[in-house]
């Protein structure tokens, strides 16, 4: 077969250009620090790459959930400890108050110091997170107890808990009602605290007991909240395992070794350096080349 001068250039060119190729390649995969720059690169590795952000959106989601539950769960917990601390006092004050030897005028100073106490408690139950009331359910704009008479009418029999999908398939309730804490109507803590200042202005018993089941009733629920909060670090904990494998399997298909990254960067260079040298020697000679 006859080798002509245009075959040559041709030839020449095309190995140019396979070398310009890939010398690109290696450029973009070192500056990138990525191996699949399109799906034509490794098509299995992209569909595994694509299983695999998803999972790893799937457990950011996951992990925003589980921190807003840690949050609303922290705050029901704190808010309850210092309702707690509250009630200790009213019992405190009952104690001296149950003393017969106190005057009216002293009775009626401890009446009004459990009426504020139970004003602060009122407080308590009206705690916001995040603009967010947390007693009282999924209906977070109101407030369980508006005013100062609320608990006289206040109904939580519909009230329903927040949820958090925290886990593929797992969903948890977060929080306390207001109604689980304090009880409703004449049966309920608050009509327990204002028939207490009232029987320490008339000079009657106040019921210890009364108190105290207020207080089991309180530290119950903070019982089970603290275990709810055991439950979602749980999780957490195994949602941030999970995430750093996933992304350590993502780094191994997508991402490069650098050191040989650059090594075959320096290889295809030279390879299209000696590629261009060897075109300029066979290219056809123009016909001032021969006048010379």
């Amino acid at each position: 077969m006859r080798i002509s001068h245009q075959m040559l250039h041709q030839n020449s060119m095309n190995h140019v250009s396979q070398n310009m190729s890939r010398l690109n390649k290696a450029y973009n995969d070192a500056s990138t620090g990525k191996q699949i720059h399109k799906p034509s690169d490794d098509p299995h590795g992209v569909s595994q790459a694509m299983q695999l952000k998803s999972a790893i959106s799937a457990n950011g989601q996951y992990e925003r959930n589980t921190s807003e539950a840690n949050l609303v769960l922290d705050e029901t917990d704190q808010t309850i400890n210092s309702m707690v601390n509250v009630m200790q006092r009213v019992r405190e004050l009952s104690v001296q108050g149950n003393n017969g030897t106190l005057n009216d005028e002293d009775r009626n100073i401890i009446a009004t110091e459990v009426e504020e106490l139970t004003e602060q408690l009122r407080q308590f139950a009206n705690t916001q997170v995040n603009g967010n009331y947390l007693f009282n359910g999924t209906d977070t704009k109101n407030a369980p107890y508006a005013n100062k008479n609320s608990h006289e009418t206040a109904d939580f029999t519909d009230v329903k808990l927040k949820t958090f999908t925290i886990a593929d398939g797992l969903t948890l309730e977060v929080g306390v009602k207001a109604g689980e804490l304090f009880g409703q109507g004449e049966a309920g803590l608050f009509a327990k605290l204002t028939e207490a200042a009232q029987n320490l202005r008339t000079g009657e018993k106040v019921s210890l007991d009364k108190i105290d089941a207020g207080v089991d009733q309180m530290l119950q629920k903070s019982a089970e909240v603290g275990a709810r909060k055991n439950r979602v670090e749980a999780v957490e904990n195994r949602i941030s395992g999970s995430t750093l494998e996933l992304k350590q399997m993502l780094s191994k298909i997508e991402d490069i070794d650098i050191a040989e990254a650059i090594t075959k960067l320096k290889s295809e260079e030279s390879l299209y350096q000696a590629s261009l040298a060897a075109s300029a020697k066979i290219i056809q000679p123009t016909l001032m080349d021969f006048l010379r």
